[in-house]
């Protein structure tokens, strides 16, 4: 499946959550396709670094809609989100699905999951 399809560029795709893989994840940002967001919090993200090329929001900001609105830009702009496991992330989608982003994706498996995998980290300290 090619990712520009899979993340919906140029489709109207509201109120639709995938389920992504941390290798597509990977892709996408690596490529460009995607943004990639963590929503643990920071102490987690200075305790085990991030995934490579994403940015920290936390999902218990009071701001975190306008955050990552802000981030990306447009509600339409396609972001993938990830946490420890994926529970959080799944929450955040729910949250971004509500305020009416169309193109939102949940890393299956979350931080665990890239880290087993062995895919490229960031360590702290992080610029976004």
């Amino acid at each position: 499946m090619v990712l520009r399809q899979f993340f919906g560029w140029g489709r109207s795709r509201k109120f639709v959550i995938r389920d992504v893989s941390v290798q597509e994840a990977h892709e996408g940002v690596t490529r460009g396709l995607v943004t990639l967001v963590d929503v643990r919090r920071p102490d987690e993200w200075a305790e085990t670094g991030r995934p490579q090329g994403s940015h920290g929001v936390t999902l218990q900001d009071e701001d975190f809609v306008e955050k990552i609105t802000a981030l990306l830009g447009a509600k339409t702009a396609p972001v993938a989100l990830s946490c420890r496991t994926g529970g959080r992330s799944a929450q955040a989608a729910q949250k971004l699905m509500q305020a009416d982003f169309t193109d939102i994706a949940n890393v299956v498996g979350g931080f665990l999951e890239w880290e087993k995998q062995g895919l490229p980290i960031d360590l702290p300290p992080f610029d976004g």
